[in-house]
């Protein structure tokens, strides 16, 4: 067994002779199994953190609610729709604090569906004590009391703070929901106890089923459970609200008949008659009765972090496979080249007696060292940090902060074989074809490669003015075809990457300014209720001709539907009552020619992300459903640049000829004299008692916003990935390249040529051979960049697929500064170099 140890020393003693081949191995497999463990694990380990909390807390699965309560037979109703299920009922108010604007929901306490997690303090155990979201602990402090400025349906006006709590169904910190007062946005969320609330009904019904326990949350099994049981209830509740509307109106005459009688027989009818008053009044406004059936997407935090859980899969099966295609290819030009070197102990090995799988150990020890070592280092970190890094950048806006790591043998064990593969049994392949020859041949030094003519030759007037380095260079290039290849590609690759990750980032930070600063100009939208008393028509005119408000304009807005990629997407019909005025509100041109788009009589012009979706163009046609179920179908006319949800827009002729009806604009586009004051003007227009909702374009970009913000994290973390692999690669190649030449390195030495010229004698080649890469990989770079960002992007949004001339730059840059530090590298070796050890005769 002496002579097995001697070969085993012999291969661990390789380790140490080749000792940058050995690290740029290890580093490239480390940073592919980095890149591709940690990429695979994010995306499970963030549904994985996620699905943990949901469990915690109870989620609901959905929630009901209704703009005049919950009754007992509302309750019946939904009891028996929701059968093997959870149900759990409870109130809320909105309402404002004293001394503040900030609009704050309340509700009963949860105690079993959708409960708040305690994070400091104790729960309510008297009805005025109230615990806030964790968001107001740097507003509020625990032991301090509120008081309410509404409070119809609570007992009390004033509440003691004795904790804060992180909420189960409101993950999103910066857009928590709408309301009806205020500036019409939430801005804080708070619990009390349900003795708390006097209300008669309930507001809310959550609902847990039994069956989707056992689910995954962000499975599309989980959520075709949840649309069928949500569409099977919005059906029957939707009959109940045409039974309760039918009553409701009946009551309301009744009453008015009963009051009119009265009076024609001379009844006293004076206390009568408020009643009735607050009946109409209420009718008026709240609408007729309407139930909301929300699923889990209804929070924003939930829906961004469904979204971006799933898209970051997308990165997951692209990324990583062209990290290690790029690692596989510069490691097997690595493992041959070192088998080239050491062909001729090889040789001596099988000459002295020795087998092939002998001659074969010092190979196969060396590069699983090198795999094994990079391998294990690299799965560290891609279990423990890679996914936690993403996580915590998708969640940067969210409340969401509990993450748990994951750990698959799968994966582990296919890195492994990965790596394997590209290292181990790449050498061995190469030594099948080596350990053909004969002992003797082996022994004898490889003989070089015949020169011969290349093609440039025959482009007289361009190679007769190279100099006779630069001949000799390119020469040297096609005469290692292998070599050339090699590094092309992967140089390309890297630059491919870097081009991806920073053209991903520039497409993303550019959407939000497009969208709000140069497409859509309006500050807020508001929509109106129907049938406006005359003096809530005056108190609305009152507040748009205020000096806050820059300038307003009509307009009708209608929400239509469309299922694409078996989702319901909501789609806005915008039509102006000034189309000439149009454009100061909302520019519509083409992105492509930015040339501006009109309003034409017969055709639509619809956003470029729904037609994509619908693959409409020019001059064809789109159906779409409406409200009341019907479809209709529009001509498509222009289609315009939006970046932020599906848009129809059309003049008032074209609405007359597609809906049979006149327009009648139940919304105001507003644009405000300064956007500090939108929330301000906001709270004025709901206070008119005129205006439904609003929505604050402020608002809006925030949300984008937080979604490029937490993105952008995730793509500078790629792009450094990419540049620390452009260095591996590049430092690998030039390492095995200096190796493999040492000969021809001291023969030029030997004939004169200093230490600067045979530096660039060798790393010429690497430079030209690096430009071309570079170009290649733009091609690579380009054609990523399209395909991440048609899929990357959430139905409704879109993201500008314009490649900048700085992505290219930048991305060039990277490997051509590595290029020439590593150049500093090849000038020390080469000094360093032993010239009469190099050009000791081996026979």
């Amino acid at each position: 067994m002496m002579y097995k140890k001697i070969l085993f020393k012999d291969a661990f003693q390789s380790l140490g002779g080749s000792l940058g081949r050995f690290i740029g191995i290890m580093l490239l497999m480390m940073v592919s199994a980095f890149a591709f463990i940690g990429l695979k694990m994010a995306g499970p380990d963030m549904r994985t953190s996620a699905q943990n909390f949901y469990n915690q807390t109870n989620l609901a699965d959905m929630n009901v609610l209704t703009n005049y309560g919950l009754d007992a037979g509302d309750v019946a109703k939904i009891n028996q729709q929701a059968r093997h299920a959870q149900v759990e009922y409870s109130y809320l108010q909105d309402t404002t604090i004293k001394n503040h604007k900030n609009v704050i929901r309340i509700f009963s306490l949860s105690q079993s569906i959708s409960k708040p997690e305690l994070l400091s303090g104790h729960l309510p155990k008297r009805n005025n004590e109230i615990v806030l979201s964790n968001l107001q602990k740097n507003k509020y402090k625990i032991g301090q009391k509120i008081i309410l400025n509404n409070y119809q349906l609570l007992k009390n006006s004033k509440f003691k703070i004795v904790g804060f709590v992180r909420p189960s169904d409101y993950t999103d910190k910066t857009n928590i929901g709408q309301t009806n007062i205020g500036a019409g946005q939430l801005d804080e969320i708070a619990y009390v106890r349900k003795n708390a609330f006097r209300s008669k009904n309930y507001q809310i019904a959550k609902i847990r089923f039994e069956k989707s326990k056992k689910m995954d949350s962000f499975s599309d099994t989980y959520q075709d459970f949840v649309d069928t049981k949500k569409k099977s209830l919005e059906e029957n509740l939707k009959k109940r609200a045409v039974q309760k509307n039918s009553t409701l109106q009946s009551q309301i005459t009744q009453n008015q008949q009963k009051l009119d009688l009265a009076k024609m027989n001379g009844i006293n009818v004076v206390s009568a008659q408020p009643n009735l008053d607050r009946q109409k009044s209420l009718f008026k406004q709240l609408g007729p009765v309407n139930y909301v059936i929300n699923d889990r997407k209804a929070d924003s935090g939930y829906a961004t972090f469904y979204s971006n859980a799933e898209k970051i899969e997308l990165i997951t099966n692209i990324f990583p496979v062209f990290l290690f295609a790029v690692a596989a290819l510069v490691s097997l030009t690595a493992m041959t080249r070192f088998i080239d070197d050491q062909r001729q102990n090889i040789g001596v090995l099988r000459a002295l007696g020795y087998t092939k799988f002998d001659a074969c150990l010092k190979f196969v020890v060396y590069s699983l060292i090198a795999s094994i070592i990079g391998v294990a280092i690299g799965s560290i970190g891609g279990f423990l940090w890679l996914p936690k890094i993403i996580f915590n950048s998708y969640t940067s806006n969210l409340t969401l902060t509990n993450f748990k790591a994951g750990f698959s043998w799968y994966y582990l064990f296919l890195t492994f074989l990965i790596a394997i593969l590209c290292t181990t049994i790449a050498a061995l392949i190469q030594l099948v074809f080596v350990l053909r020859q004969k002992p003797s041949e082996l022994l004898l030094p490889k003989a070089p490669k015949n020169g011969s003519h290349i093609w440039l030759e025959k482009i007289q007037p361009l190679w007769n003015r190279l100099n006779f380095n630069y001949k000799v260079t390119i020469r040297n290039i096609f005469r290692y075809k292998v070599k050339m290849l090699m590094t092309i590609l992967g140089v390309a690759g890297c630059t491919g990457l870097l081009i991806m990750g920073f053209g991903i980032k520039d497409s993303l930070v550019g959407i939000s300014h497009k969208q709000y600063g140069e497409i859509t100009k309006y500050d807020i939208i508001a929509i109106q209720k129907s049938n406006l008393k005359s003096s809530e028509k005056d108190k609305l005119e009152k507040v748009l001709s205020s000096n806050q408000i820059k300038s307003h304009t009509p307009i009708y807005l209608q929400q239509l539907t469309k299922r694409m990629d078996n989702t319901e997407q909501s789609i806005f019909l915008l039509v102006p009552q000034d189309s000439s005025q149009f454009d100061k509100y909302f520019v519509l041109k083409n992105r492509k020619s930015q040339k501006k788009i009109e309003l034409k009589n017969n055709t639509v012009v619809i956003s470029e992300k729904l037609a994509k979706l619908l693959n409409a163009h020019p001059g064809g046609r789109i159906t779409l459903k409406q409200n009341d179920g019907k479809n209709i179908s529009l001509k498509v006319g222009q289609i315009c640049e939006m970046y932020m949800g599906h848009y129809i827009l059309m003049n008032m002729a074209t609405y007359n000829k597609y809906f049979h009806k006149k327009v009648r604009f139940n919304s105001q586009l507003i644009k405000t004299n300064a956007s500090n004051q939108n929330k301000e003007v906001a709270r004025k227009l709901l206070k008119t008692q005129a205006i439904q909702s609003v929505n604050l374009n402020t608002s809006n970009k925030k949300i984008i916003d937080n979604l490029v913000q937490s993105m952008n994290k995730v793509m500078f973390l790629l792009i450094a990935l990419a540049a620390l692999l452009a260095v591996i690669v590049i430092f690998t190649l030039t390492s095995a390249n200096l190796e493999e030449r040492t000969r021809e390195i001291s023969t030029v030495k030997v004939l004169g040529f200093f230490n600067n010229e045979v530096t660039m004698y060798i790393y010429r080649e690497t430079i030209i051979l690096s430009i071309i890469g570079i170009l290649v990989g733009f091609l690579i770079g380009n054609w990523l960049h399209s395909f991440i960002i048609d899929n990357l992007a959430p139905l409704n949004m879109m993201f500008d697929p314009r490649m900048l001339w700085t992505n290219y730059l930048l991305s060039a840059l990277i490997p051509i500064v590595i290029t020439l530090v590593l150049s500093y590298f090849v000038y020390r070796k080469i000094k360093d170099i032993d010239m009469l050890k190099a050009l000791q005769a081996v026979d």
